[in-house]
């Protein structure tokens, strides 16, 4: 319940809300966790992992939820910490294996802490192509703004980019590849050599998904919505007091939201 819903319960039943807060609490004390959930549905489990970090407010500081999920049973494990950073992924990472989780696939955004893990981990990683599309529109606009308008003399170079990256089977990728080499020569300015050198060096994992028999997600957005989640919930609580309280929030949170 969030803190609107406790104020009208304290209005019909005169129970204090606080005091229905401290039994909500409660309950997550005695909830099984992330961890115990996915142990009791291993056997659901796609072993398709999203990972991402939410960044929330405990009083008034930053605090980031690394946040690793299932696409089969939800979320499997998350840890707090001070910002998102390799060791929180990899503790995590660490506590899935213990439990007999292996991925066949992750999925998440181009952050560093996380490529670099995956493939020290070697876990095939599929980039999130929304987020590839918006690092490219912004290569290519010079604005940072989501929209922003491409300019016209990169416009090609954004749509046979964007046409790769969003292919829908495998077997398209060589014929789109081909397009692509016989048009790279005419790009010769350095914003155009800098920006074919990323695609390069993004191509394979922002396909990566294509290649596995299992339904593999190519954008983050079952986690973006989660987010979009926890952000919601935190904004009716105005702000937690303590890094604990928010532990349980999410922990009754993800307990509720998706496990089959």
């Amino acid at each position: 319940m969030d803190r609107s819903t406790l104020r009208r319960i304290q209005e019909r039943t005169d129970v204090n809300y606080s005091s229905k807060w401290r039994q909500a609490q409660k309950y997550a004390d005695h909830i099984p966790n992330s961890l115990v959930n996915l142990t009791k549905n291993l056997s659901k489990a796609s072993r398709i992992l999203l990972l991402d970090g939410k960044y929330v407010s405990v009083l008034g500081e930053p605090v980031c939820v690394h946040i690793a999920y299932d696409t089969g049973i939800g979320v499997v494990d998350f840890w707090i910490d001070d910002a998102e950073n390799k060791t929180a992924y990899s503790y995590i990472l660490r506590q899935l294996k213990d439990r007999g989780y292996e991925p066949v696939c992750a999925v998440s955004d181009d952050n560093s802490c996380i490529s670099t893990l995956l493939a020290e981990e070697n876990i095939p990683h599929q980039l999130c192509i929304f987020h590839l599309l918006r690092s490219l529109r912004r290569m290519l606009s010079g604005s940072a703004a989501v929209n922003a308008e491409i300019l016209p003399r990169y416009q090609v170079m954004y749509s046979r980019i964007k046409g790769i990256f969003k292919i829908k089977t495998i077997e398209e990728l060589p014929e789109r590849i081909n397009q692509f080499r016989k048009l790279q020569s005419a790009w010769t300015t350095y914003k155009q050599k800098r920006t074919v050198d990323w695609f390069w060096d993004k191509v394979t994992r922002a396909v990566m998904g294509l290649s596995f028999a299992e339904k593999v997600p190519r954008t983050n957005n079952l986690l973006e919505n989660l987010n979009g989640q926890i952000e919601q919930r935190l904004k009716t609580f105005r702000g937690v007091k303590s890094e604990k309280s928010l532990n349980k929030i999410l922990k009754i949170l993800f307990y509720l939201r998706k496990y089959k």
